[in-house]
């Protein structure tokens, strides 16, 4: 999706690194002007601070993201999501996380029917942007660990780069 917006920035970086970091992270950008985490509100001064930018940038971001409709649309829209990656072990699940080869098609549906003939139920599927995630990944919670064997079958698959197992 970034690829689809990023050309509204390319003559501000800094508000170009402000958008990017608002979409990554799943914050809202509210018709009042104000950027929140689910009905939290992040003061500019936050953001500002976390990106080593001056606030005011970070306000006038929220003003330009709120006049493009196509900026508003998407950015009034967002969510934050919770990634089980790292605490779906200390529950009981099984966390994998895929690196996929650049453009490979239908990963996700290769590893999920191997993880159902198994009957081991999918928790989570979280898919990174490659445009967002310069190393992005394809992470799968299952409701209980994957068997090593599974695991050496899925990396064999084709378009598989790398399996880590959490």
């Amino acid at each position: 999706m970034w690829g689809k917006i990023e050309h509204y920035f390319d003559e501000y970086p800094v508000r170009k690194q402000i958008a990017k970091t608002l979409l990554k992270y799943g914050l809202k950008v509210s018709d009042d002007m104000k950027i929140k985490c689910g009905n939290i509100e992040v003061p500019y001064t936050k953001i500002a601070k976390a990106l080593d930018v001056d606030r005011r940038v970070v306000k006038e971001t929220v003003a330009m993201i709120l006049k493009i409709p196509e900026l508003r649309e998407i950015y009034t829209n967002l969510e934050p999501t919770v990634h089980m990656k790292f605490v779906g072990r200390h529950v009981g699940y099984g966390v994998i996380e895929i690196e996929p080869e650049p453009r490979a098609i239908g990963i996700l549906a290769k590893i999920a029917g191997k993880i159902a003939e198994r009957g081991i139920n999918i928790v989570q599927v979280v898919a990174e942007d490659p445009e967002l995630y310069p190393e992005a990944t394809l992470t799968i919670i299952t409701e209980r660990p994957i068997p090593g064997d599974l695991i050496n079958e899925l990396s064999k698959l084709e378009g598989v780069k790398r399996i880590s197992i959490y």
